[in-house]
């Protein structure tokens, strides 16, 4: 009867340490998810949301609205995108007319979000006429027609709930590296005022960050300084600001907007512009359609490149964890080899 006895014992005692161990387990697990916690931070497009990255690190939970492969100029959010942006303490969005933001700014869609437009704080460029060619002077067209392009604007404004038109700045603002620095000052002071804890962090890996973009803009600058053939010709009109910075011109075979099909006129300006100026490229994008550049190119002889306005990744680009830093070394690159003499 005796080792009946222990056996009984045996077993209790080990049912009480395997509840014992369980117990622990589960308040360690609770310890643990403790300190996880990360502040919440909703971001719309690409550059924005790669700020965001670069200034929160492991201390923020950051999404991205406009999916890989989508062109964010045609960006309309769904219900979800718009449930989404009501999660977030902290609320990124470019600004400068790129995002709709009579739905992304509504009280209901924010709830306790706090929002915050990076475009707020730079000096921001006119939108380039769609309409125009920047390489005709001709002064007394542009008159004669600043009455009817008035009228239209006017007409496409009552648009909006149908289609999201752009306004009269140029959105694409992160193409000039020190545009980017002075929005990571904007972002490290959003998330420092909503996450004070975390103040020294964010403020480190801002300069930190700030540094890499001084370097990116000294190549860019040199670059700019030693090379003679100074004309972009491009798919749609985003690189005004790379352009201004560094003191090159470009020649937009479509407008602000990359769905803006140009008339077979503009057409044929470009072409003419190119064998007038002996022009060696022209430069197409990944989520644009390149059947104009390639109409152009065929017609011209010119060889067409891919230059990144850094809208939006691909798939793939998204799976390799593509950074703003990466885009703009690759387009460094492309920009010297299509422009060599």
């Amino acid at each position: 009867m005796n080792w009946k006895k222990r056996l009984t014992y045996f077993v209790l005692g080990a049912t009480m340490v395997a509840t014992a161990v369980g117990i622990a387990g589960c308040g360690s697990d609770t310890k643990q998810a403790a300190p996880a916690e990360k502040m919440k931070v909703v971001t719309t497009v690409f550059p924005v949301y790669d700020v965001a990255k670069q200034v929160g690190g492991d201390k923020i939970d950051v999404s991205l609205l406009v999916p890989p492969g989508a062109e964010p100029h045609d960006w309309d959010p769904t219900a979800k995108d718009l449930k989404e942006i009501g999660t977030a303490k902290v609320f990124l969005y470019s600004g400068a007319g790129l995002e709709p933001t009579e739905k992304i700014l509504a009280k209901d869609v924010l709830q306790n979000a706090q929002p915050v437009e990076l475009a707020k704080s730079l000096t921001l460029l006119p939108a380039p006429d769609e309409d125009e060619d920047e390489h005709d002077h001709d002064h007394d067209k542009e008159h004669k027609d600043d009455k009817e392009h008035k009228d239209d604007k006017a007409q496409k404004e009552d648009k909006h709930e149908h289609e999201h038109e752009h306004g009269e700045f140029d959105p694409h603002v992160w193409l000039d590296p020190m545009n980017v620095a002075k929005e990571v000052d904007a972002v490290v002071e959003a998330f420092s005022k909503a996450d004070p804890t975390n103040a020294k962090y964010y403020e480190a890996n801002g300069k930190a960050y700030k540094e890499k973009l001084q370097a990116l803009h000294a190549k860019y600058e040199e670059f700019g300084k030693t090379q003679h053939d100074k004309n972009l010709v491009v798919s749609h009109m985003a690189f005004g600001y790379l352009a201004k910075a560094y003191g090159f011109e470009q020649l937009g075979i479509m407008g602000v907007s990359p769905d803006a099909e140009p008339t077979p006129e503009r057409m044929a300006d470009i072409v003419a512009f190119i064998k007038e100026h002996n022009v060696k490229a022209i430069f197409s994008e990944e989520l644009v359609s390149p059947k104009l550049a390639n109409a152009i190119a065929a017609e011209t002889g010119v060889k067409v490149y891919v230059l990144n306005p850094a809208e939006g990744l691909t798939e793939e680009q998204t799976q390799k964890h593509v950074t703003y830093l990466d885009i703009m070394e690759e387009n460094l690159k492309t920009l010297k080899e299509a422009l060599a003499h």
